[in-house]
Parts: structure tokens; C-alpha cells; sequence
């Protein structure tokens, strides 16, 4: 209690200046109440310490905060240094908590603030303060036990019905786009023009690479060059970089996104290239030109003569997506503008919460939920599940999805009978209720009508564009049942479609090459799922209209 009035007493500490270089390049005076850690406003790109600097704590609980902030600041992404300071803020605001202290309300603590603690905790024993190691050993063996709900309809991996519409709305949205069109600077100046057909690019790319939108939005154009070309990365072995495959297509390097002892983004690459299909990389092709005519335009607004050979060696340093203030720079030479890009330089690089954003604002239908939100983290969750369902090995998973190979066991490890069991149990409750309410005999003119082999008719759709434009492999009107777009007839002879392609199935898994490998039949078994639940609902609904008529 004593110790208490004197720190209350105690007058706070003169600033001391101090200069530190933040992972993302930006010099950060210690001694500002608001440090900025990028150059963009992406996610926690300011972290306000005021409330250290004005607190009437110890001076060396105040050194050893600032410390372990500085330390988040040089060596991690902004975010996270950002959300160590949110984290543990109200628990050191009068200074750093005794340990029987944090022991008395660790119980009631949420999730994030247990691990914002145990980082905290942990940061100050690795730097040598000895009296930390028993705080860090208490946190890091109290903190909630991750869990992993791929079945997650909202959160978990994408359904086949989402992934396959996430796919065709973002090539949907990249077929529109007039690529040949003459556009002058202030196409590049507007967020809504250049912005959103960069939002295109960068949400295609995220679901080809199955990467994090922070290490899309650290790319340069150096990081894309033609398969059969090198890097010339220490980094990369020669061995391990994409030798020609006979068609014009690309390899991307990708860094890592979360690693220790870094200092800046672009330190470690990925240590095998990814290759691009032909379809991404005509549209990175496409995209590259675009921006070169934009950066053309800049030079000439800026009355600077370069020509292209030049231009195109300048733009190897420049971010493959640039936020929109590059074609707002105003410059009189060149040489600034070759000084303010480097081969580790994140200046105009787009922020990562924009890439989020573009993706997440994607039409998505679902099967399961009305409002179906994509995310980085469900398109891996998917890829990782379908890895495993496939009987990949956990090195092979996480080299297709950027993840470790711990990772990448814990989808490997799952019972996915199970799961598959769950999956056919859930699937289609609700939907099938929506489907057939206001389900009618005859169906609508405006309906488009959908035959079975025997040309009678099972349903119809309701916009029939969307119907025509419809690529499922499996044909009508197998893949139309479970189809939001799907009107099923009442009447209609549904078991016709089941003996049908019961029959195919059996066919089917008798000519399969490895009887263990049954993932290229699994959508017909879901599609044979769809058809009963469809055949069990038209019985109770003609059961109840015969009740009612009795």
C-alpha cells in the first residue's frame, strides 16, 4: 500500500528521444505519444502509447513496456504490434501487475487478453528480466485450448456450392473489364475506377494462391517472372524454382507472413516459387500493362521523358498493387522517384485490410446461410480440408497453403467419415424449406422448365440467365437439384432421377482407378442426397395436402 501512494506520488518520467526503425521501414520517435508503423493506413498502422508516457508508474515498469512494445514494433506485423498494446493496456496502466495478481483474474479473461498477456510476459524473460520467467510459465500453461471448427458454417471451410460460386463471381467480375480501353490519369486517380478493378485482381489472386492478404499486398513486380527464369534469391534454390512447362505462364515468389527474427516484410521468401495457371497469368499479364500505361501517364503529368525499357526495369521495385496515392505523387526528378522505391521498401504498397475488404464484399451463394462472407481464412480452411479428404500428406498441405506443417496435421487428424456424416445430416434443412415455399403443380411461365432423360418435366428455374450461364459438370437436372436457383415440381417423378443416378454411381465407383481415392464421385453422392431430401419433401407435403382434402 505504501509503495502504491509513492507511485502516485511520483511525477511522470521526461521523454527521452529515442529512434527505431519499424518493421515496415518508418523511423518511430519513442518518445511521441502516437507511433506510426506504416506508411498506409492498413491494419494498426498507428499504436498510441500517450497513456505510458502520462502514467504515474515506476519508471522502470514504464522502460520495460516501452521495451516490449519497441520489440513488437521492430519485429512483427503492424497488427499484431498493435494488438499487444490494445491487449495489455488495461492490465499495466498502473504498472505491471504481481503475479498473484494476474493469478486472481486470469479466469475471468477473454481469449486475446490471455495471450496479449502471455506475449507480453514472454517478450520480458526473453529479454533478460528473470523475475518474468514464472509470470510466462503461469500464462503459457493457462492459455484456452485452440480449437478448430472446419464445419463452421460461417466461419469454417466453404461448401462446394461456395466455393464454386466464389470462382465464377470473381472470373464474372474480371470478364467485364474492358482491358483494351483508353483511360487517361484520372482513371488511376479514382479508388472507385482503378480501385476496384485492382480489388478484382487481388481477390483472384488470393483464391489461386491460397495465400494471406498481407503477403499479397507486399508483392512487387520483381516477385513475378516467367517459369524457366530465376529469382537470383539466396534464398531460393535453383532446384526448387519452376522450370518451363511449354505454355506462357508465370511464377510468383511469396514471403513469409508470420515469422521470428525478421526485420522487415520481404526478408524470407517462401522457399519453393508458386506457379501460375495460364488463365491467372494472363490476367497478372493484362493487369501488369494497365499499370504501366498509369505510371506512363505519371511521368508525363510530371513532364519527365523515360522510355519504356526504363519504366519497365523502374516498375521491377514498385508494388504489383498500388494503392491509389502512387498516381497522386507529385516529383521533379527521377531519381527521387527511383529512391523512394527499394527491393525491401513498402511505400505505396495497398494496405491489407483493403484486400480483406474486396474479398469479403464478394456475392457468395451458399447452401447453408443466408449471407455467406468469404475470407482468406475459409479459403485456406477449405483447401487444407480437401487436401486432407484427399489423403495428401500434411508436408504436401501446407506447401500448397503457406500454413506449417503442425498446421496442416490438425485437418489431417480429423475423422472426416464424421464429418462427412455431419455434413450430409445438415445439408439442405433450411434451404429446402425456402425452395418449397409457395411450391406450385404447374410451374410459372417466366420459369425456365427443366426436363429428367425421359424429357418430363421435374422443376424450373427462376431466372433463367442464371440458369444459362449454370457450368455444372454433372448436367441436368442431376445438378440442378440443391441449386438456390432450382424450383422443384411437386408432383414430378423424382425417383425416376434417383434410379438414375444411383445406377451411374454404381457404375462409377466400379471403374474408379484407386478405390480409395473417391473424391471424384462425391459430388454425385451429394447430388443423391439432394434428390431424397427433395422426394422426402414432396411426400410430406403431398401427404398433408391429401390429409387436408380427406
Amino acid at each position: 500500500m505504501i509503495r502504491e501512494k509513492k507511485q502516485k506520488a511520483r511525477k511522470p518520467q521526461k521523454k527521452v528521444n529515442s529512434l527505431v526503425t519499424a518493421k515496415s521501414g518508418l523511423m518511430v520517435n519513442t518518445s511521441d505519444d502516437v507511433w506510426v508503423i506504416l506508411p498506409h493506413n492498413g491494419k494498426g498502422n498507428v499504436v498510441c502509447v500517450g497513456w505510458v508516457h502520462s502514467s504515474n508508474i515506476s519508471d522502470d515498469d514504464r522502460e520495460l513496456i516501452l521495451n516490449v512494445f519497441v520489440h513488437y514494433v521492430r519485429t512483427k506485423a503492424a497488427s499484431t504490434a498493435s494488438g499487444i498494446v490494445c491487449n495489455v493496456k488495461p492490465f499495466v496502466m498502473n504498472g505491471i501487475p504481481s503475479l498473484a495478481s494476474v493469478k486472481a483474474f486470469w479466469s475471468g479473461l477473454k481469449t486475446n487478453s490471455k495471450k496479449g498477456l502471455n506475449q507480453f510476459f514472454g517478450t520480458l524473460s526473453k529479454q533478460g528480466n528473470e523475475r518474468f520467467e514464472e509470470y510466462h510459465k503461469y500464462t503459457s500453461s493457462h492459455l484456452d485450448k485452440r480449437k478448430i471448427n472446419t464445419l463452421d458454417s460461417s466461419k469454417g471451410a466453404l461448401s462446394d456450392i461456395e466455393f464454386d460460386s466464389l470462382a465464377k463471381q470473381l472470373n464474372e467480375d474480371l470478364q467485364e473489364f474492358d482491358w483494351a480501353a483508353d483511360r487517361d490519369l484520372s482513371f488511376y486517380q479514382s479508388s472507385t475506377l482503378y480501385g476496384d478493378i485492382k480489388n478484382r485482381v487481388t481477390s483472384k489472386l488470393l483464391l489461386s494462391i491460397v495465400r494471406r492478404p498481407i503477403q499479397i499486398s507486399i508483392q512487387k513486380w520483381s516477385d513475378l517472372i516467367p517459369t524457366g527464369a530465376s529469382f537470383h534469391d539466396a534464398r531460393i534454390h535453383a532446384m526448387d524454382e519452376i522450370g518451363t512447362v511449354g505454355g506462357q505462364t508465370l511464377q510468383l515468389r511469396v514471403f513469409i507472413a508470420k515469422s521470428s527474427g525478421m526485420l522487415f516484410p520481404r526478408e524470407c521468401p517462401e522457399r519453393y516459387p508458386i506457379y501460375l495457371s495460364e488463365d491467372i497469368s494472363k490476367t497478372l499479364g493484362d493487369y501488369k500493362k494497365l499499370i504501366f500505361q498509369g505510371l506512363t501517364l505519371l511521368m508525363e503529368s510530371a513532364k519527365i521523358e523515360v522510355d519504356q525499357s526504363e519504366l519497365l526495369s523502374l516498375m521491377r521495385n514498385l508494388p504489383m498493387f498500388p494503392d491509389v496515392g502512387l498516381f497522386n505523387l507529385r516529383f521533379d526528378s527521377l531519381d527521387f522517384f527511383k529512391k523512394l522505391f527499394t527491393p525491401i521498401s513498402t511505400a505505396y504498397h495497398i494496405s491489407e485490410s483493403s484486400i480483406t475488404n474486396a474479398l469479403r464484399h464478394t456475392r457468395v451463394t451458399s447452401d447453408r446461410v443466408a449471407d455467406c462472407i468469404a475470407t482468406s481464412n475459409r479459403i485456406r480452411h477449405t483447401v487444407l480440408t480437401r487436401g486432407a479428404q484427399d489423403g495428401l500428406p500434411a508436408v504436401q498441405v501446407a506447401r500448397i497453403t503457406g500454413v506449417t506443417v503442425p498446421a496442416a496435421r490438425h485437418y489431417i487428424d480429423l475423422d472426416y467419415k464424421s464429418r462427412r456424416e455431419i455434413d450430409l445430416k445438415y445439408t439442405g434443412n433450411e434451404f429446402l424449406k425456402k425452395a418449397f415455399s409457395g411450391t406450385v403443380t404447374i410451374a410459372p411461365e417466366t420459369d425456365e422448365v427443366i426436363v429428367d432423360k425421359n424429357f418430363n418435366a421435374v422443376g424450373g428455374a427462376r431466372n433463367k440467365r442464371t440458369c444459362a450461364t449454370c457450368s455444372t459438370l454433372l448436367g441436368r437436372p442431376l445438378g440442378c437439384y440443391g441449386c438456390p436457383n432450382f424450383r422443384p415440381i411437386l408432383e414430378a417423378d423424382h425417383r425416376s432421377v434417383l434410379r438414375g443416378v444411383e445406377d451411374k454411381l454404381a457404375a462409377n465407383r466400379s471403374s474408379l482407378i484407386n478405390p480409395l481415392y473417391t473424391r471424384s464421385i462425391e459430388k454425385m453422392e451429394r447430388q443423391i442426397v439432394w434428390v431424397k431430401l427433395t422426394i422426402a419433401v414432396c411426400d410430406e407435403e403431398l401427404a398433408r395436402q391429401r390429409a387436408l382434402d380427406a
